[in-house]
């Protein structure tokens, strides 16, 4: 529970965010940011009119031509010197994300906003991901895809790795041949290598490799969907030690 000095703080943050939003509007109609950000717009919008104790709602669905962006729902919650953020729902999967988590996706939304066009490089998602998320979880793959390959390869034979229980998969694995360039990987393959392959850039663990080759582009709302389930597994695996500690 935030305190009343902390609400205040947060309000007004969140003001001078949704005055950059508003200026990105008159700069561009058809300027659309995350549904997180406009339905948190909404419900703040009307907060004002609110009296101390009320509820104001936010609901925002809407994605770009090609995608249709998750629904969000905020509720906010007006009191005597600030605002509370009751609830900040992903109303698809029924999943509730953390005030934490919604500022880091308008952070990353600024960061996105800097890159003209829907569609960015793959380097400059992992370093727009790693600028926003703390930790440096993200890593691209880039140009060790071929050592990434082999090493998975090497792992399989040796029977350390077993295959997701789909016939597709170990079909599409032999027809790669050695000289197959990796943007001609199906995307499946490409994801199901870097998800084996994360521990041996970072023995840290816990960190997500980009796979999308160089000359490909990612989406701008890919981003934002690799952040969201990123931070609400975070978040998940911290409930599950917590829930350890206390058993």
């Amino acid at each position: 529970m935030k305190t009343i000095k902390e609400m205040d703080i947060f309000a007004d943050g969140m003001r001078i965010f949704l005055d950059y939003v508003s200026r990105q509007l008159r700069k561009n109609p058809n300027y659309l940011p995350h549904p997180i950000i406009r339905a948190f717009g909404m419900a703040f919008q009307g907060i004002e009119s609110l009296k101390n104790g009320e509820c104001s709602m936010g609901f925002s669905s809407e994605g770009t031509k090609d995608s249709v962006y998750e629904p969000y729902i905020v509720v906010l919650k007006k009191q005597k010197n600030g605002v509370e953020v009751k609830e900040i729902l992903n109303a698809k999967v029924g999943k509730q994300l953390s005030v934490d988590m919604m500022i880091i996706i308008f952070r990353l939304q600024i960061q996105l906003d800097k890159i003209e066009g829907d569609l960015i490089d793959p380097e400059e998602a992992v370093n727009a991901l790693n600028y926003v998320i703390p930790g440096k979880k993200f890593y691209f793959l880039g140009n060790r895809w071929k050592e990434a390959k082999e090493e998975f390869m090497k792992l399989m034979k040796e029977g350390k790795i077993h295959l997701p229980p789909d016939p597709n998969i170990a079909e599409q694995l032999k027809q790669i041949r050695s000289e197959t360039p990796w943007e001609n990987y199906p995307n499946n393959i490409r994801a199901l290598i870097g998800s084996f392959i994360a521990q041996k850039f970072d023995s840290r663990g816990g960190i997500v490799v980009i796979t999308t080759p160089k000359k490909l582009k990612i989406e701008k709302y890919k981003v934002f969907d690799i952040a969201t389930e990123f931070l609400m597994a975070e978040y998940a695996r911290c409930l599950r030690l917590v829930s350890k500690k206390i058993d």
